[in-house]
């Protein structure tokens, strides 16, 4: 499996052997006995061209995810019976959440554990940490729907509208939700939760939409955006407390009602974490660093 890995990665039989001390020859012969015990061909070769055959993709896909897993469980049982763990940890959370507190916590985490890095990968969008081999992903949402996941509750966030004092004093203040048709509303375009607010209007949960004036891409441009005038918008207060455009917002309470949001980290279902994912999942517990006040 291994060898299959290098000979995809390095793109031939020449570059692999080079890399894993054989020959081409020999690396040949061992992928030509893989296909032979697996019956069908992993492998489509030309003077010129190697690509993976479906069976073969299917198969090598296969092949990096028991690497993968062999890797961890080896890991898993050497470093936990040390003090200094290492290696990598991949991470996926929302944009708006990357850039402040998530930075902040795991430089203090490396203060004690500097071994230990970091892959962080930022998006509003829901991923496949199987397929895409993350340890930990941080999810803030109304309802947690990954059940094949385990989850931890890290603590509640609040979705609340801001606005700029420049942008209140020029269109004023709303003061119930009705008022938000007359006001210039943003929006974050990149979300699975679609192109509307999820409000609670008379006791029941709906979507509120309106023409946005402007749609935006990610949370961090939002509130850069809102900071600087453009109108109102809807943001985790988890989002804004630290970012350094914080100061020039006012938050416009009693307008609308918006349900709680929950922040959650998830991770796999696997037998063996790594002791350094291990580490990290015992040092939020122990600094809740996103309970927010």
């Amino acid at each position: 499996m291994k060898l299959l890995a290098t000979v995809v990665d390095k793109g031939s039989f020449a570059h692999a052997a080079k890399d894993v001390g054989l020959t081409p020859a020999m690396v040949g012969r061992r992928i030509a006995a893989m296909e032979s015990e697996l019956g069908f061909v992993l492998l489509n070769r030309s003077t010129r061209s190697m690509q993976l055959t479906p069976g073969g993709k299917e198969f090598y896909d296969g092949c990096l995810r028991i690497l993968a897993d062999a890797e961890e469980l080896e890991t898993s049982l050497s470093s936990a019976h040390q003090s200094n763990p290492s290696g990598l940890i991949r991470l996926s959370a929302p944009d708006g959440f990357g850039g402040t507190t998530l930075i902040r916590t795991i430089n203090k985490f490396r203060s004690s554990y500097p071994e230990v890095r970091f892959d962080l990968q930022l998006t509003n969008e829901p991923v496949d940490l199987i397929e895409e081999r993350i340890d930990l992903a941080f999810r803030l949402t109304y309802d947690l729907q990954d059940s094949t996941l385990i989850a931890r509750k890290l603590g509640q966030a609040k979705l609340c509208l801001y606005a700029s004092d420049e942008y209140l004093a020029r269109k004023g203040q709303p003061a119930e939700l009705a008022d938000l048709e007359h006001h210039d509303c943003l929006h974050v375009g990149t979300t699975r939760y679609g192109d509307y607010w999820t409000i609670i209007q008379n006791g029941k949960i709906v979507k509120f939409r309106k023409p946005w004036s402007l749609v935006i891409p990610n949370t961090l441009s939002l509130i850069q955006a809102t900071a600087e005038g453009a109108g109102i918008a809807a943001i985790p207060d988890l989002f804004v407390r630290d970012h350094p455009c914080a100061d020039q917002l006012t938050r416009l309470d009693g307008v609308v009602a918006f349900p709680d949001l929950e922040f959650f980290v998830l991770y796999p279902s696997r037998k063996h974490l790594a002791h350094r994912v291990t580490a990290f999942l015992d040092f939020l517990n122990q600094t809740q660093p996103f309970v927010t006040v």
